[in-house]
């Protein structure tokens, strides 16, 4: 894979369905094997599949960081240097429940804005933007994921978009659809600001190529 390993700046690979197809799982060894035999259901191992696949062809380096996420048979993984703290999260835009999740998931303003969304459309990219978000977040700050759902806040009472991140340290977040259907975030953390300026390459894989993803939203934040 090119890009990474060379220019030692922050990128984000999205693995296409087709990269399960490189993961032959009986020539899989120790911990992989032992993963492998724990998923039931043939959408898990495909998942599974795209995302070792494409952290394999990614060799991540010893001076780098790095994020993985998966949704159905996608994979995307987010590399950066070893000073930037890193996370991502993909997610396929599938109808649910929105308001009842947000409910017990989300903060109060963040229900109260999805509440005043009437269009479905609207509604579902808006619940996945903020789930993205602190996903991505969680990664990061090494938080637990249900510690990052209430802490990182992105809607503040006004119903505006703007974001409460916990933490002191300088942050960078992007929101890319990278497909219709598919919603990838990225969070970057780092002690000064000029570590975080550097555009986000945004990459595909098996077919290598750079790739200028719609952006959804960017954010930026910290340093107090």
């Amino acid at each position: 894979m090119a890009g990474a390993s060379e220019s030692r700046g922050t990128e984000a690979w999205l693995a296409t369905p087709e990269a399960a197809d490189r993961v032959d799982p009986s020539r899989l060894v120790g911990r992989d094997r032992e993963e492998w035999s724990t998923l039931q259901t043939a959408r898990r191992r495909r998942d599974w599949a795209s995302s070792r696949a494409l952290l394999s062809a990614a060799a991540v380096a010893s001076d780098q960081t790095s994020s993985l996420s998966h949704t159905h048979g996608y994979a995307a993984l987010t590399l950066a240097p070893r000073a930037v703290a890193v996370g991502v999260d993909l997610e396929w835009l599938a109808p649910r429940d929105f308001r009842g999740m947000a409910s017990v998931a989300y903060c109060a303003a963040e229900c109260a804005l999805l509440a005043s969304l009437d269009d479905p459309q609207e509604l579902c990219a808006t619940f996945y933007e903020l789930w993205t978000l602190k996903e991505a977040f969680a990664k990061a700050l090494q938080l637990p994921l249900v510690d990052a759902l209430k802490q990182c806040r992105f809607v503040d009472a006004g119903l505006d978009r703007r974001a409460d991140v916990p933490t002191t340290r300088h942050w960078r977040a992007m929101v890319f659809a990278p497909r219709p259907q598919l919603r990838l975030a990225v969070a970057l953390i780092a002690d000064a600001p000029e570590q975080l300026d550097a555009p986000i390459g945004t990459f595909e894989w098996p077919q290598a190529r750079h790739c200028d993803w719609a952006v959804t939203r960017s954010l930026t934040g910290g340093g107090s």
